[in-house]
């Protein structure tokens, strides 16, 4: 298993710069997802990371050694691509055996491996058949045993699932989970699928603009996001712009528009007039009207098979609210709104400081 460390990365294309400085270490055996929207940098840094483009200053380290300026063939990577980049005119156990025999293996070795990886993606079956006569899941998983049968110390992989229906992405994203924590193998994931980033990933790096965002397990991006850009990016986000009542022991309180009160833990230590906070629409409930921290009025109303998802409109304006199915309420009801206090985030840097007297 090797680390991967990015030393302030700077990649530029003329006068464009793809990449602006980012650090980030990737531990032994960990599965690390690039997250963010096009255009953010998260494949060049995985080409960077590659040696299909080149640095144009800062540092990518292999296990603390410098490996910046070496050619893609002398990094020891195995590579995954969207297009699963297979040989058309080779069959599956010619397509992995391809790599072993341009490292001039013996074949006995190379029968070994072939026969290893086939068992390991469940395709020996299928060793005889070219890439036409399978399916996209099946294309895929060979793709895969290419990229592992030469027992690469880092996987790299680019959008491995984005031409996969979403019955199938669902299904090989369980399979490189598991494969991957069997082999033990570094790997970097790029994707801009929060599903895949959230429940694949050992940690998600959100990335917007050529800089890491927020770099942390999938958990706290989702419940604890370092700003209100990366809030809102992944999953659905209210964001509540309250006035703050007060401060006292780390807890900030917090006054909801009709009288309410609301009090989170954290909101900076600064004195400030007003905070925005987060709410996941799991994270509140529908009751009847004067019954919650906040009234509203549903606007309207999604049913998506394991729950309900509820526009209500409100003095904080058009919060998203997700409930079980067994809590039916129509289009136009009045309702109260509670809030999950523990798990309200106050988004950092957002709180604005009370005016200097006069």
């Amino acid at each position: 298993m090797t680390e991967v460390s990015l030393l302030s990365l700077v990649k530029s294309y003329g006068k464009s710069t793809a990449l602006k400085g980012i650090s980030l270490d990737v531990g032994h055996g960990e599965f690390v997802s690039l997250l963010g929207p096009s255009g953010c940098g998260k494949s060049t840094t995985l080409k960077c990371i590659a040696g299909f483009e080149d640095v144009t200053d800062g540092k990518i380290l292999f296990d603390s050694k410098d490996i910046s300026r070496k050619l893609p063939e002398d990094r020891d990577i195995g590579m995954v691509f969207q297009s699963y980049a297979l040989f058309p005119h080779m069959t599956v156990e010619r397509n992995l055996a391809f790599g072993l025999e341009m490292r001039r293996m013996a074949r006995s070795e190379i029968a070994e491996r072939v026969a290893r990886a086939m068992d390991m993606v469940q395709l020996t079956p299928y060793a005889d058949r070219y890439p036409k006569a399978l399916s996209g899941g099946q294309q895929q998983r060979v793709a895969l045993a290419r990229a592992l049968v030469i027992e690469p110390a880092i996987l790299l992989l680019d959008e491995p699932l984005a031409n996969l229906d979403a019955k199938l992405r669902d299904e090989m994203r369980g399979f490189i989970r598991d494969l991957q924590k069997r082999v033990g193998i570094t790997t970097i994931y790029v994707t801009h699928d929060q599903n895949e980033a959230m429940t694949m990933s050992d940690r998600v790096v959100v990335m917007f603009d050529g800089k890491i965002a927020q770099a942390a397990p999938p958990e706290d991006v989702y419940d604890r996001p370092a700003s209100e850009r990366v809030a809102r990016f992944v999953g659905n986000a209210n964001i509540l712009d309250l006035a703050v009542a007060g401060q006292m022991h780390g807890r900030t309180s917090l006054s909801v528009p009709g009288g309410g009160r609301l009090a989170v833990t954290g909101g900076g230590d600064t004195p400030a007039t007003r905070l925005r906070v987060m709410a996941r629409p799991e994270q509140i409930a529908l009751t009847g009207p004067g019954e919650g921290h906040l009234d509203g009025r549903i606007t309207k109303r999604y049913f998506s098979g394991g729950h309900v998802e509820y526009h209500v409109e409100t003095e904080c304006g058009t919060l998203n609210v997700l409930s079980p199915t067994t809590q039916n309420m129509a289009e136009g009801a009045n309702v109260g709104l509670t809030f999950d206090t523990q798990r309200l985030w106050p988004l950092p840097d957002s709180a604005r400081a009370a005016e200097p007297a006069a």
